[in-house]
């Protein structure tokens, strides 16, 4: 629901909606499933069943707190380029205040915290590091050449492993773990494509600010393309086979049709496009590797 949608309802409404979409619910669900598929990854189907599966809620819903927490500190943080790029956002459009946007932070970190100190001990570990990037990342690095975009995807990369955690030793989660981390990295750097008015006026140095958009969407087509080499590895090292080939032919044709764009003529004006088919490489990407998992382990 876009803010020109809610003129007409009552204000109490329109807040509470606005401190709904400054949490952004569907990157968050993202998250859970994010978790829930390093679960899977690591043990199969028996990572959903009886006491596993409670475990492995437990970590979906403190990796979603610390991930909803992150979001409200990235909106705070970020009010004057999104004064610019984005002025229907909770904060810009005075829906939500600052103050409200900073509590929320720390009741999120702090709730997301104790679940996983339920956990394990690397869970915790985990959860601070993920916590101490996204803070050095919101304060420091976010208008930075690249490495505000490679903290995001090591986080959300880091999603799968506290889920393969929950079950035991995550290594099949770090398949999914770099899956992930390379699909977030190009859609961050292209998201820097989209956001580069707002950007300049905070003055940051992002990569396409600093080295112009040509030399982002080129650095942008490499992560593309050494993704698009790596999505074999799960079937030559582990043998993942049947609908995972399938899907992930899937996922091949996406990543072709994303380069595509880049390739073609005026790839800046379609950058929000790109960004789109990302998400859904992501996801086909994600259950391909699922279902290879799956299959693998009831063999």
């Amino acid at each position: 629901m876009k803010l020109a949608a809610t003129w007409n309802l009552p204000i109490w409404v329109r807040r509470f909606w606005a401190l709904v979409r400054l949490l952004r619910p569907v990157n968050v669900v993202m998250i859970m499933i994010g978790v829930a598929l390093g679960g899977v990854l690591s043990g199969g189907l028996d990572a959903l069943q009886a006491s596993s599966g409670a475990r492995l809620l437990q970590a979906a819903l403190s990796a979603a707190l610390i991930a909803a927490a992150a979001n409200s500190l990235n909106d705070a943080l970020d009010l004057e380029i999104d004064r610019v790029n984005r002025p229907d956002r909770p904060l810009p459009s005075g829906l939500v205040a600052v103050g409200t946007a900073k509590l929320l932070w720390g009741l999120g970190t702090g709730a997301g915290i104790m679940l996983a100190v339920m956990l394990s001990l690397m869970h915790v570990t985990l959860a601070l590091a993920a916590v101490g990037l996204m803070v050095i990342y919101n304060a420091f690095l976010k208008r930075t050449v690249l490495m505000g975009n490679v903290i995001v995807a090591l986080v959300i990369g880091l999603t799968l492993v506290y889920g393969g955690w929950v079950v035991g030793t995550p290594g099949p989660a770090l398949l999914g773990a770099g899956f992930a981390f390379l699909t977030t990295l190009a859609r961050e750097m292209i998201k820097d494509v989209e956001d580069v008015a707002g950007d300049a006026v905070v003055g940051a140095r992002t990569l396409p600010l600093v080295y112009g958009a040509s030399a982002a969407l080129r650095a942008t087509i490499g992560v593309l393309f050494l993704t698009l080499l790596l999505t074999p590895l799960p079937f030559l090292l582990f043998d993942y086979r049947g609908l995972f080939l399938l899907l992930m032919l899937a996922t091949d044709a996406l990543l072709l049709h994303t380069l595509w764009i880049f390739l073609g003529p005026q790839p800046e004006e379609r950058a929000g496009r790109a960004s789109q088919l990302l998400k859904a490489v992501m996801f086909t990407g994600m259950t391909a590797l699922a279902f290879g998992a799956i299959v693998q382990m009831g063999d």
